[in-house]
Protein backbone atom coordinates (compact mmCIF):
# COMPACT_ATOMS: atom_id res chain seq x y z
CA UNK A 1 0.00 0.00 0.00
CA UNK A 2 1.50 3.18 -1.02
CA UNK A 3 2.11 6.15 1.67
CA UNK A 4 -0.77 7.88 3.00
CA UNK A 5 -3.42 5.44 1.38
CA UNK A 6 -4.43 4.22 -2.22
CA UNK A 7 -3.32 5.53 -5.66
CA UNK A 8 -5.90 8.03 -6.82
CA UNK A 9 -6.73 7.53 -10.17
CA UNK A 10 -8.71 9.84 -12.90
CA UNK A 11 -9.55 8.34 -16.44
CA UNK A 12 -10.19 10.63 -19.16
CA UNK A 13 -11.06 9.19 -21.93
CA UNK A 14 -14.40 10.51 -24.30
CA UNK A 15 -15.77 6.91 -25.00
CA UNK A 16 -17.97 5.34 -21.61
CA UNK A 17 -17.08 1.90 -22.26
CA UNK A 18 -13.37 2.37 -22.28
CA UNK A 19 -13.98 4.26 -18.80
CA UNK A 20 -15.49 1.53 -17.72
CA UNK A 21 -13.35 -1.04 -19.07
CA UNK A 22 -10.32 0.51 -17.13
CA UNK A 23 -12.58 1.29 -14.07
CA UNK A 24 -13.30 -2.60 -14.15
CA UNK A 25 -9.57 -3.68 -14.47
CA UNK A 26 -8.35 -1.91 -11.76
CA UNK A 27 -11.39 -2.44 -9.25
CA UNK A 28 -9.52 -5.49 -7.65
CA UNK A 29 -6.29 -3.74 -7.25
CA UNK A 30 -6.11 -2.98 -3.40
CA UNK A 31 -3.37 -0.23 -3.53
CA UNK A 32 -5.30 1.82 -6.43
CA UNK A 33 -8.52 3.42 -6.19
CA UNK A 34 -10.52 5.06 -9.31
CA UNK A 35 -11.94 8.64 -7.84
CA UNK A 36 -13.21 9.75 -11.22
CA UNK A 37 -14.14 9.54 -14.52
CA UNK A 38 -14.38 11.84 -17.75
CA UNK A 39 -15.46 12.24 -21.01
CA UNK A 40 -13.34 15.28 -22.71
CA UNK A 41 -10.30 17.02 -22.29
CA UNK A 42 -11.94 20.05 -20.98
CA UNK A 43 -13.64 17.88 -18.24
CA UNK A 44 -10.22 15.97 -17.08
CA UNK A 45 -9.13 19.58 -16.51
CA UNK A 46 -11.73 19.86 -14.10
CA UNK A 47 -11.89 16.80 -12.38
CA UNK A 48 -8.57 16.89 -12.03
CA UNK A 49 -8.31 20.49 -10.27
CA UNK A 50 -11.54 18.89 -8.28
CA UNK A 51 -10.00 15.80 -6.95
CA UNK A 52 -6.70 16.24 -7.17
CA UNK A 53 -5.43 12.79 -8.55
CA UNK A 54 -1.85 10.93 -8.05
CA UNK A 55 -2.17 10.04 -11.43
CA UNK A 56 -4.46 10.65 -14.27
CA UNK A 57 -4.88 8.29 -17.60
CA UNK A 58 -5.61 10.48 -20.21
CA UNK A 59 -6.69 9.72 -24.07
CA UNK A 60 -4.76 11.14 -26.92
CA UNK A 61 -7.64 11.65 -29.15
CA UNK A 62 -10.58 13.40 -27.47
CA UNK A 63 -13.35 15.74 -29.71
CA UNK A 64 -12.83 19.00 -27.49
CA UNK A 65 -9.16 19.17 -27.03
CA UNK A 66 -6.63 16.47 -27.71
CA UNK A 67 -4.68 14.33 -24.70
CA UNK A 68 -1.35 16.82 -25.18
CA UNK A 69 -2.99 19.77 -24.68
CA UNK A 70 -5.19 18.29 -21.94
CA UNK A 71 -1.90 16.59 -20.46
CA UNK A 72 -0.55 20.37 -20.42
CA UNK A 73 -2.97 22.15 -18.33
CA UNK A 74 -2.76 19.31 -15.80
CA UNK A 75 0.59 19.00 -14.70
CA UNK A 76 0.60 22.72 -14.77
CA UNK A 77 -2.88 23.78 -12.53
CA UNK A 78 -2.50 20.25 -11.02
CA UNK A 79 1.43 19.77 -9.27
CA UNK A 80 1.62 16.37 -8.02
CA UNK A 81 -0.58 14.63 -10.41
CA UNK A 82 1.01 12.39 -12.58
CA UNK A 83 0.26 11.38 -16.49
CA UNK A 84 -0.64 8.32 -18.36
CA UNK A 85 -1.16 8.73 -21.98
CA UNK A 86 -3.17 6.46 -23.84
CA UNK A 87 -3.05 6.03 -27.59
CA UNK A 88 -4.15 3.41 -30.35
CA UNK A 89 -1.30 4.82 -32.11
CA UNK A 90 2.03 3.74 -31.30
CA UNK A 91 4.21 5.48 -33.96
CA UNK A 92 7.15 7.33 -32.37
CA UNK A 93 5.65 10.99 -33.04
CA UNK A 94 2.91 10.08 -30.71
CA UNK A 95 5.61 9.19 -28.23
CA UNK A 96 7.74 12.28 -28.88
CA UNK A 97 4.76 14.53 -28.57
CA UNK A 98 3.13 12.58 -25.30
CA UNK A 99 7.48 13.41 -23.39
CA UNK A 100 7.38 17.19 -24.41
CA UNK A 101 4.04 17.68 -23.23
CA UNK A 102 5.17 15.86 -19.69
CA UNK A 103 3.78 12.76 -19.82
CA UNK A 104 5.28 9.96 -17.60
CA UNK A 105 4.36 7.02 -19.57
CA UNK A 106 2.89 6.16 -22.67
CA UNK A 107 0.27 3.13 -23.28
CA UNK A 108 -0.14 1.93 -26.83
CA UNK A 109 -4.28 0.37 -26.83
CA UNK A 110 -5.44 -2.59 -26.35
CA UNK A 111 -3.43 -2.87 -23.47
CA UNK A 112 -3.63 -5.66 -20.86
CA UNK A 113 -4.37 -4.96 -17.03
CA UNK A 114 -0.90 -6.04 -16.35
CA UNK A 115 1.04 -3.77 -17.79
CA UNK A 116 -2.16 -0.57 -16.82
CA UNK A 117 -1.40 -1.52 -13.46
CA UNK A 118 2.14 -1.88 -13.68
CA UNK A 119 2.38 1.34 -15.24
CA UNK A 120 0.32 3.33 -12.73
CA UNK A 121 2.70 1.49 -10.20
CA UNK A 122 5.60 3.34 -11.71
CA UNK A 123 4.33 6.45 -12.46
CA UNK A 124 3.35 7.05 -8.96
CA UNK A 125 6.48 5.68 -7.07
CA UNK A 126 8.97 7.89 -9.26
CA UNK A 127 6.63 11.07 -8.83
CA UNK A 128 8.59 14.09 -6.71
CA UNK A 129 8.15 13.65 -3.11
CA UNK A 130 6.74 17.16 -2.61
CA UNK A 131 5.74 19.98 -4.17
CA UNK A 132 7.51 23.18 -2.03
CA UNK A 133 7.55 26.49 -3.47
CA UNK A 134 10.47 29.04 -3.33
CA UNK A 135 9.08 31.00 -0.39
CA UNK A 136 8.25 28.01 1.45
CA UNK A 137 11.79 26.36 1.29
CA UNK A 138 13.86 27.13 3.90
CA UNK A 139 16.26 29.74 3.69
CA UNK A 140 19.73 27.34 3.38
CA UNK A 141 17.98 25.39 0.76
CA UNK A 142 16.63 27.95 -1.62
CA UNK A 143 20.57 28.02 -3.41
CA UNK A 144 20.57 25.05 -5.37
CA UNK A 145 23.59 22.56 -4.90
CA UNK A 146 25.81 22.92 -8.47
CA UNK A 147 24.75 19.71 -10.52
CA UNK A 148 27.40 16.90 -11.75
CA UNK A 149 29.08 17.27 -14.69
CA UNK A 150 29.70 14.25 -16.45
CA UNK A 151 32.56 14.02 -19.61
CA UNK A 152 32.21 11.31 -21.98
CA UNK A 153 35.46 11.06 -23.91
CA UNK A 154 37.89 9.17 -25.82
CA UNK A 155 41.24 9.62 -27.52
CA UNK A 156 40.11 7.29 -30.59
CA UNK A 157 37.46 8.48 -32.61
CA UNK A 158 34.84 6.13 -33.77
CA UNK A 159 34.21 3.85 -30.48
CA UNK A 160 30.60 5.04 -29.61
CA UNK A 161 31.13 8.10 -27.26
CA UNK A 162 28.39 9.95 -28.74
CA UNK A 163 25.96 7.13 -28.65
CA UNK A 164 27.21 6.49 -25.28
CA UNK A 165 26.78 10.35 -24.39
CA UNK A 166 23.09 10.16 -25.85
CA UNK A 167 21.51 7.46 -24.25
CA UNK A 168 22.94 7.99 -20.93
CA UNK A 169 21.28 11.52 -20.84
CA UNK A 170 17.41 9.98 -22.15
CA UNK A 171 18.04 6.92 -19.45
CA UNK A 172 18.80 9.39 -16.41
CA UNK A 173 16.16 11.73 -17.59
CA UNK A 174 13.81 8.56 -18.48
CA UNK A 175 14.59 6.83 -14.95
CA UNK A 176 13.91 9.85 -13.03
CA UNK A 177 12.19 12.78 -14.89
CA UNK A 178 12.05 14.89 -12.13
CA UNK A 179 15.46 15.93 -12.15
CA UNK A 180 16.93 18.42 -14.80
CA UNK A 181 19.12 16.69 -17.36
CA UNK A 182 21.15 18.52 -19.85
CA UNK A 183 23.39 17.47 -22.80
CA UNK A 184 25.95 19.56 -24.51
CA UNK A 185 27.74 18.52 -27.52
CA UNK A 186 30.88 19.24 -26.55
CA UNK A 187 32.22 18.23 -30.17
CA UNK A 188 32.69 21.03 -31.37
CA UNK A 189 34.09 21.08 -34.91
CA UNK A 190 31.74 17.93 -36.28
CA UNK A 191 29.12 17.80 -33.55
CA UNK A 192 26.18 14.95 -33.87
CA UNK A 193 24.13 14.87 -31.26
CA UNK A 194 21.64 17.05 -32.68
CA UNK A 195 21.65 14.23 -35.85
CA UNK A 196 21.15 10.80 -33.12
CA UNK A 197 18.51 13.23 -31.43
CA UNK A 198 16.48 13.75 -34.15
CA UNK A 199 16.64 17.55 -33.28
CA UNK A 200 15.44 20.08 -35.79
CA UNK A 201 16.63 23.52 -34.02
CA UNK A 202 18.71 25.65 -35.78
CA UNK A 203 20.13 27.16 -32.06
CA UNK A 204 23.50 26.18 -31.08
CA UNK A 205 26.36 27.18 -28.67
CA UNK A 206 26.87 29.89 -31.13
CA UNK A 207 23.78 31.71 -30.04
CA UNK A 208 25.15 31.78 -26.61
CA UNK A 209 29.20 32.63 -27.85
CA UNK A 210 27.86 35.84 -29.86
CA UNK A 211 25.76 37.06 -26.86
CA UNK A 212 28.44 36.21 -23.99
CA UNK A 213 28.01 39.45 -22.36
CA UNK A 214 24.14 38.93 -22.16
CA UNK A 215 25.09 34.84 -20.66
CA UNK A 216 22.52 34.02 -18.20
CA UNK A 217 20.00 31.31 -17.48
CA UNK A 218 17.30 32.96 -19.84
CA UNK A 219 19.37 32.89 -22.40
CA UNK A 220 20.63 29.21 -21.71
CA UNK A 221 16.98 28.55 -21.96
CA UNK A 222 15.74 30.12 -24.85
CA UNK A 223 19.11 28.52 -27.03
CA UNK A 224 18.78 24.94 -25.74
CA UNK A 225 17.03 22.26 -27.42
CA UNK A 226 13.91 19.71 -25.88
CA UNK A 227 14.33 16.49 -26.83
CA UNK A 228 11.23 14.35 -26.87
CA UNK A 229 12.57 12.77 -23.57
CA UNK A 230 12.78 15.79 -21.74
CA UNK A 231 16.64 15.97 -21.71
CA UNK A 232 17.64 19.74 -22.83
CA UNK A 233 20.48 20.04 -25.38
CA UNK A 234 23.07 22.51 -26.55
CA UNK A 235 23.96 21.92 -29.49
CA UNK A 236 27.69 22.19 -31.31
CA UNK A 237 28.14 24.60 -34.11
CA UNK A 238 26.57 24.24 -37.63
CA UNK A 239 30.01 25.14 -39.36
CA UNK A 240 33.05 24.18 -38.04
CA UNK A 241 34.40 27.79 -38.80
CA UNK A 242 31.79 29.22 -36.46
CA UNK A 243 33.59 26.67 -33.67
CA UNK A 244 36.78 28.35 -33.86
CA UNK A 245 35.11 31.60 -32.45
CA UNK A 246 34.81 29.49 -29.40
CA UNK A 247 37.05 30.27 -26.35
CA UNK A 248 38.22 28.31 -23.32
CA UNK A 249 36.93 30.89 -21.38
CA UNK A 250 33.73 30.35 -23.24
CA UNK A 251 33.78 26.69 -22.16
CA UNK A 252 34.30 27.50 -18.56
CA UNK A 253 31.50 29.92 -18.32
CA UNK A 254 28.69 27.94 -20.19
CA UNK A 255 29.46 24.63 -18.29
CA UNK A 256 29.50 26.53 -14.75
CA UNK A 257 26.24 28.29 -15.65
CA UNK A 258 24.56 24.71 -17.12
CA UNK A 259 26.10 23.44 -13.52
CA UNK A 260 23.63 25.97 -11.73
CA UNK A 261 21.17 25.56 -13.67
CA UNK A 262 20.65 21.21 -13.71
CA UNK A 263 21.38 18.12 -11.67
CA UNK A 264 23.17 16.36 -14.16
CA UNK A 265 25.22 17.88 -17.33
CA UNK A 266 26.35 15.07 -19.72
CA UNK A 267 28.92 16.69 -22.22
CA UNK A 268 30.31 14.94 -25.47
CA UNK A 269 33.75 15.88 -26.45
CA UNK A 270 35.91 14.86 -28.84
CA UNK A 271 39.30 13.31 -29.27
CA UNK A 272 41.71 15.79 -29.01
CA UNK A 273 44.02 17.20 -25.95
CA UNK A 274 43.19 20.76 -27.05
CA UNK A 275 42.33 23.34 -24.32
CA UNK A 276 38.92 23.48 -24.86
CA UNK A 277 38.78 19.53 -24.27
CA UNK A 278 40.93 19.90 -21.47
CA UNK A 279 38.94 22.73 -19.73
CA UNK A 280 35.68 20.20 -19.91
CA UNK A 281 37.87 17.58 -19.01
CA UNK A 282 39.46 19.77 -15.92
CA UNK A 283 35.86 21.18 -14.93
CA UNK A 284 34.17 17.67 -14.91
CA UNK A 285 33.03 15.55 -11.41
CA UNK A 286 33.62 12.40 -13.45
CA UNK A 287 35.10 11.50 -17.35
CA UNK A 288 33.88 8.73 -18.88
CA UNK A 289 37.18 7.01 -20.83
CA UNK A 290 35.25 5.13 -24.07
CA UNK A 291 37.32 2.28 -25.18
CA UNK A 292 36.60 -0.32 -27.36
CA UNK A 293 38.78 -4.29 -27.29
CA UNK A 294 41.31 -3.28 -29.92
CA UNK A 295 44.48 -2.88 -29.88
CA UNK A 296 44.21 1.04 -31.26
CA UNK A 297 42.05 1.73 -28.68
CA UNK A 298 43.81 0.68 -25.79
CA UNK A 299 46.76 2.15 -27.09
CA UNK A 300 45.26 5.58 -26.69
CA UNK A 301 43.90 5.30 -23.60
CA UNK A 302 46.93 4.16 -21.82
CA UNK A 303 48.18 7.25 -23.40
CA UNK A 304 45.04 9.42 -22.29
CA UNK A 305 46.15 7.88 -18.60
CA UNK A 306 49.47 8.84 -19.05
CA UNK A 307 48.41 12.42 -19.37
CA UNK A 308 45.79 12.27 -16.58
CA UNK A 309 48.06 11.48 -13.92
CA UNK A 310 50.79 14.89 -15.16
CA UNK A 311 47.30 16.27 -14.94
CA UNK A 312 46.79 15.33 -11.42
CA UNK A 313 43.09 14.08 -11.77
CA UNK A 314 41.78 12.72 -8.66
CA UNK A 315 41.27 8.74 -7.64
CA UNK A 316 37.86 7.96 -9.38
CA UNK A 317 37.30 10.80 -11.17
CA UNK A 318 38.38 8.23 -14.56
CA UNK A 319 35.89 5.58 -15.26
CA UNK A 320 36.70 3.38 -18.20
CA UNK A 321 34.05 1.97 -20.22
CA UNK A 322 34.47 -0.83 -22.54
CA UNK A 323 32.01 -0.08 -25.78
CA UNK A 324 31.47 -2.74 -28.04
CA UNK A 325 32.63 -5.45 -25.65
CA UNK A 326 32.46 -9.13 -28.52
CA UNK A 327 35.45 -11.11 -26.95
CA UNK A 328 34.71 -13.50 -29.90
CA UNK A 329 36.62 -10.50 -32.07
CA UNK A 330 37.89 -8.40 -29.16
CA UNK A 331 40.74 -8.67 -26.79
CA UNK A 332 39.46 -10.25 -23.31
CA UNK A 333 38.72 -7.53 -20.88
CA UNK A 334 40.48 -8.74 -17.92
CA UNK A 335 43.42 -8.45 -20.49
CA UNK A 336 42.58 -4.94 -21.40
CA UNK A 337 42.54 -4.22 -17.48
CA UNK A 338 45.33 -5.92 -17.05
CA UNK A 339 47.73 -4.15 -19.74
CA UNK A 340 46.51 -0.58 -18.75
CA UNK A 341 46.64 -1.67 -14.93
CA UNK A 342 43.41 0.23 -14.95
CA UNK A 343 40.04 -1.51 -13.92
CA UNK A 344 37.29 -1.83 -16.67
CA UNK A 345 34.49 -0.52 -14.85
CA UNK A 346 31.65 -1.59 -17.01
CA UNK A 347 30.71 -3.30 -20.79
CA UNK A 348 28.33 -2.24 -23.31
CA UNK A 349 26.91 -5.05 -25.84
CA UNK A 350 27.72 -5.30 -29.22
CA UNK A 351 24.24 -4.39 -31.45
CA UNK A 352 25.88 -2.81 -34.36
CA UNK A 353 22.84 -3.13 -36.51
CA UNK A 354 20.32 -2.06 -33.83
CA UNK A 355 22.67 1.06 -33.10
CA UNK A 356 22.92 1.98 -36.36
CA UNK A 357 19.48 2.19 -36.92
CA UNK A 358 19.06 3.99 -33.62
CA UNK A 359 21.07 6.18 -34.80
CA UNK A 360 19.73 6.78 -38.39
CA UNK A 361 15.93 7.26 -37.34
CA UNK A 362 16.88 9.85 -34.76
CA UNK A 363 15.98 7.80 -31.34
CA UNK A 364 18.26 6.82 -29.00
CA UNK A 365 18.49 3.28 -28.43
CA UNK A 366 17.04 3.12 -24.60
CA UNK A 367 13.89 5.17 -26.32
CA UNK A 368 13.42 3.02 -29.22
CA UNK A 369 14.40 -0.35 -28.00
CA UNK A 370 14.66 -0.72 -24.24
CA UNK A 371 14.69 -4.37 -24.08
CA UNK A 372 18.07 -4.31 -25.93
CA UNK A 373 21.08 -5.98 -24.37
CA UNK A 374 22.54 -2.37 -25.38
CA UNK A 375 20.32 -0.54 -23.62
CA UNK A 376 20.20 -2.85 -20.41
CA UNK A 377 24.02 -2.45 -20.13
CA UNK A 378 23.82 1.10 -20.03
CA UNK A 379 21.16 1.85 -17.75
CA UNK A 380 22.82 -0.59 -15.46
CA UNK A 381 26.08 1.39 -16.14
CA UNK A 382 24.19 4.67 -15.20
CA UNK A 383 23.20 2.98 -12.26
CA UNK A 384 26.73 2.33 -11.18
CA UNK A 385 27.61 5.99 -12.26
CA UNK A 386 25.02 7.72 -9.88
CA UNK A 387 25.71 5.30 -6.81
CA UNK A 388 29.52 5.84 -7.47
CA UNK A 389 28.64 9.75 -7.30
CA UNK A 390 26.74 9.12 -3.92
CA UNK A 391 23.21 9.18 -5.27
CA UNK A 392 21.11 6.44 -3.93
CA UNK A 393 18.47 4.47 -5.82
CA UNK A 394 15.82 6.21 -3.32
CA UNK A 395 16.96 9.51 -4.02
Amino acid sequence: MPEGGQIKVLIVDDIPETCDYLSKLLHFERDIVVVGTAGSGQQGIAKAKELRPDVALVDINMPDMDGITATEHILRQVPGTQVIIMSVQGEQDYLRRAMLAGASDFLVKPFSGDELVQSIRHVYQRRPRAVVTPAERPAEEKERAPGRLIAVFSPKGGVGRTTLAVNLAVALKLERPNLRVALMDGSLLFGDVGVMMDLRSEKTINDLVTRFDQLDADLLSDVMVTHSSGVKVLQAPQAPQQAELITPEHIKAILELLRKNFDYVFVDTWSSFQERILTMLDLSDRIILVTTLEMSAIKNIKLFLEVAELLQYPAGKIILVANRADTRSGIPVQEVARNLRFEVSATIANDGQAVTTSINRGVPLVLAEPGNPVSRDIRAFLKQLLLGLGVSEEE
